[in-house]
């Protein structure tokens, strides 16, 4: 259609190749939206009889967008006009007026990106509260907690819980400031350097306006800001999927996932995979993927709209409802977790994890330099055959008793000390 007057038609084969008519399905409710605020924009500049048929054809359209996908364009914005122009004739010619499709596409863009960044603080915020509900019930739930995945100090499950609240409070935080970020309105400034009509560029759809008509329609970096947020989330929950598969295996024990997260083996009768976990861990993978392949597009393209960057948008959608989905998985994975204390406290108890808190005590009971502790207590361990022997040496050399529960109530802000996590939890809860 746009190209008929200049060019003449194209092939099928060229067509397919540039048509972004399948990405476009991802926005295309949002392509209807940016119209509507773009006709009321140029209300007092067009016939109202128009106006108003272009108006309720856009509002039917948007009820029903699925039939411009049996046109054959080279995008959505033009599938839309050949839809309108079938359907009201020539009153459909004024939409054109003060708009080009790189001041739309990049409304649409920001639209769409908004809505899924919504939801995903929504989602973020009940992942939050489930959290912040099961630690409250394993305050005293003692855990070894790792380095290295090895036993390291005594924590709590809800210690280890409130690390991972405290993550989906930073990452609510990146997201919003992404959100407020990218709440500006491309709308009226034209293909690059705006438009003679003289147009309103405000509407209700941002809270403001992208002002620069170069940057309003040639940048991408508000996708970019949002998508490298999503992708950080994602390599950040993939770490916990590991722990969760990790501490859902029968030699460890300490959770039990939920079974409609759970697979059985074609062969093996006993076996349950951790799947969702395990696809949670892979897509943090597939996401840095997508981000690279999208940076890699708009990496050195010349300032203005280059047709690269749609090309770039399947990726920033893959990452943005990947993201989400997977957000989903870890409210819906630890809302049905089963927790086992008994192995916790099991590890708690089989492995030296109060040694520090003994060199510790030694030191400043003494008075003597902790390094010098350090190296009596390391060689004890050595000598020790289990940790009881271990305790009991340490009770008889320096008369210094310990034990797990005092091990975790420590002092400092941040431990696993009950009393402090749970004014953590009380002040951070939903």
């Amino acid at each position: 259609m746009y190209r008929k007057a200049l060019l003449g038609d194209t092939t099928s084969f060229v067509l397919d190749y540039i048509s972004s008519m399948e990405e476009d399905r991802e926005i295309v409710v949002e392509v209807i939206e940016c119209l509507e605020a773009h006709v009321e924009s140029i209300s007092h500049l067009i016939p109202q009889e128009a106006k108003k048929k272009i108006l309720k054809a856009l509002k039917e359209l948007k009820e029903n967008p699925g039939v411009l996908f049996n046109i054959e364009a080279e995008d959505v914005h033009e599938a839309i006009e050949i839809y309108l122009r079938d359907k009201i004739g020539e009153a459909e010619g004024y939409l054109a007026l003060g708009k080009s499709r790189n001041d739309h596409v990049a409304c649409a863009l920001r639209l769409k990106v908004k809505k899924l960044l919504k939801e995903q603080i929504k989602e973020l915020q009940e992942l939050k509260r489930v959290l912040v509900e099961k630690a409250k019930e394993n305050l005293n739930t003692i855990m070894p907690s790792f380095t290295h995945l090895q036993p390291a100090q005594p924590s709590t499950f809800a210690h280890y819980l409130s690390h991972i609240i405290e993550l989906v409070n930073l990452y609510i935080d990146f997201l919003e400031f992404a959100l407020g970020r990218l709440d500006e309105s491309p709308l009226g400034a034209g293909a690059v350097g705006g438009t003679s009509v003289p147009l309103n560029r405000e509407n209700t759809l941002f809270s403001r306006i992208a002002e620069n008509s170069i940057y309003a329609t040639s940048s991408r970096d508000f996708l970019l800001l949002a998508c490298s947020i999503d992708v950080s989330l994602s390599i950040a929950l993939s770490r916990i999927a590991e722990d969760l598969v990790v501490f859902s295996t029968p030699n460890f024990n300490y959770v039990e996932l939920p079974k409609e997260h759970l697979a059985t083996s074609s062969m093996m009768p006993q076996k349950k995979n951790p799947v969702t976990m395990e696809v949670a861990r892979a897509w943090a993978g597939e996401a840095l993927g997508h981000f690279v392949a999208m940076a890699t597009i708009l990496k050195g393209l010349p300032t203005g709209y280059n047709l690269d960057m749609q090309e770039a948008n399947k990726h920033a959608f893959a990452i943005l409802k990947g993201t989400l989905t997977t957000i989903k998985v870890f409210r819906d994975a630890f809302k049905g977790m089963k927790i086992n204390p008994g192995a916790m406290l099991r590890d708690a108890k089989l492995f030296p994890i109060l040694a520090t808190d003994i060199a510790e005590k030694i030191s400043l009971k003494t008075g003597r330099p902790y390094r010098e502790v350090y190296m009596e207590v390391a060689s004890l361990i050595r000598d020790s055959k289990s940790v009881e022997e271990l305790y009991s040496k340490i009770s008889e050399l320096y008369g210094i008793e310990v034990s797990l529960e005092e091990g975790i109530k420590k002092p400092v802000e941040g431990s696993p000390n009950p009393k402090l996590v749970k004014e953590f939890l009380e002040r951070v809860g939903p």
